[in-house]
């Protein structure tokens, strides 16, 4: 749901939306509307989260948004991580074919690394994107 943040004297309007995807994602973006505003002129940041599984976040590289009128259209990207390494201290990224055995096993292709596009269609309603936009 859109939400008005702030008006600029301009007309612009700083617009939050929030909301699961409607459609299965696909490979090369989910093309996702923003409210209350006709033009997108920029997106400030994005966010996308897997629903109930907090510790599974999903990237959005905003250099990597693409924006068509009101709608803007994201690349989803794994940034889960397997655990902590106890040696140093650091994060371990995700191992090839772990992915066949977690939570994202229905969003992401088996054997999908940590930075690799989400790709399966199983993502409907299960994927939340918070952005925030200037338009008009």
């Amino acid at each position: 749901m859109a939400e008005i943040v702030a008006r600029f004297a301009d007309g612009r309007l700083l617009v939050q939306e929030d909301k699961a995807i409607e459609t299965d994602y696909a490979s090369g973006g989910i093309p996702f509307r923003i409210g209350l505003v006709r033009t997108v002129e920029r997106v400030l940041s994005i966010d996308a989260q897997l629903s109930g599984y907090p510790e599974f976040p999903i990237a959005v590289p905003l250099k990597e948004v693409l924006i068509s009128g009101n709608t803007i259209i994201p690349i989803l990207r794994r940034a889960d991580f397997l655990g902590q390494d106890s040696l140093s201290g650091l994060y371990t990224k995700i191992h090839s074919g772990y992915a066949s055995r977690g939570v994202l096993s229905g969003i992401v292709q088996s054997g999908s690394a940590y930075g690799s596009e989400l790709t399966s269609s199983l993502s409907s309603g299960r994927i939340n994107i918070v952005a925030n936009v200037i338009g008009h």
